[in-house]
């Protein structure tokens, strides 16, 4: 087998995870199948990739779709029906690797950093880490499957519907010259750049095996995440920071704020796998800040904004404490 013989097929694949993957895995010299929910007439993909419909609620519509690909890559797999699906792929496809969370992690009292042997959630409610965890347990059971399960942070990049580093972001375009920070600043919630995610997915590809794989950048406070961002848009501000929760009119509010702090280790994808990261830390940023910059910019023209961009942000946090910049600038006035 040479290695442009080689197919992978990535359900998902016009999601954020999907098109970074797909590039490469292109690069690497794969022929690549992205498979999506919805028609997209008019799209034209990239050389060496083509794209599919398949509904997933269709289990042997979605099967004959996989079969005798090298790899198969779900990034869309959520509840333990997902995994009965995956399971029925043992001896049809060369392996699979699976997008998980860091959230199945059992908390709280977490270790820092928090290994892939840590505990796993295992409730009966039916929320996204039960799901995902009890999806893990059901691959990982599979006798002759080689499935990369791969629990990611907070992932940020270009295509994505919710993006963190916004918060930031946008404080530099509108020249703030200073950003205020609960919790001393110090708070730390593991980030996943999607082009990392996938250059670790390209190394499990190569080396199947039954495994569970942490992946994260590195796990830098948010004062330092604030830091890093401005430097790299060449923007200067004070980051003010005070001890305690968010206030309720927003100020202090960022999107990393946990009761303890949460890191990744990263021992096992070097050990195993050699894995090195694909971007830095900064080039990552830059990316995301290239890519939400312009699309922010599309959705004013429109007479939308950046809620349009990242509904998944508004979703999580609601849209009413991001940008507090009146409570801000008396906040630092009185100090």
């Amino acid at each position: 087998m040479t290695l442009h013989d080689r197919r992978a097929f990535i359900i998902g694949g016009t999601g954020q995870i999907g098109r970074a993957t797909a590039a490469r895995l292109v690069a690497a010299g794969y022929a690549v199948t992205l498979g999506h929910r919805r028609p997209r007439p008019g799209a034209v993909e990239p050389d060496g990739v083509v794209s599919v419909q398949v509904d997933r609620a269709d289990t042997e519509a979605l099967l004959k779709a996989l079969d005798g690909h090298d790899v198969v890559v779900d990034t869309v797999a959520f509840t333990p029906h997902h995994g009965e699906q995956l399971a029925r792929l043992a001896g049809r496809v060369g392996s699979l690797v699976v997008i998980s969370t860091g959230a199945v992690y059992q908390a709280p009292g977490l270790p820092v950093p928090i290994p892939e042997t840590w505990p796993t959630v295992e409730r009966e409610a039916h929320d996204y880490p039960a799901g995902k965890a009890a999806l893990e347990r059901r691959l990982l059971a599979t006798p002759g499957l080689p499935v990369s399960i791969l629990r990611t942070g907070v992932l940020h990049g270009p295509h994505g519907k919710s993006l963190d580093h916004w918060s930031f972001i946008k404080r530099a375009l509108d020249k703030r010259p200073h950003v205020v920070l609960a919790q001393d600043g110090r708070s730390r919630f593991p980030t996943s750049a999607v082009a990392n995610v996938a250059e670790l997915i390209l190394l499990c590809a190569r080396r199947p095996a039954a495994r569970v794989l942490n992946i994260a950048d590195d796990p830098l406070t948010v004062a330092e995440i604030g830091a890093r961002i401005f430097a790299v848009m060449g923007h200067e501000a004070q980051i003010v920071t005070f001890a305690g929760p968010s206030r309720p009119d927003g100020l202090g509010f960022h999107p990393w704020n946990v009761p303890e702090p949460i890191v990744f280790s990263m021992d096992r994808a070097r050990a195993e796998l050699g894995y090195r990261p694909a971007v830095s830390y900064d080039d990552a940023l830059r990316q995301d800040i290239e890519w939400a910059v312009a699309a922010v910019s599309e959705a004013e023209a429109g007479g939308g904004g950046w809620q349009d961009v990242f509904p998944d942000l508004v979703a999580r946090h609601g849209s009413g404490a991001w940008f507090p910049y009146a409570a801000e600038d008396a906040y630092v006035a009185g100090a």
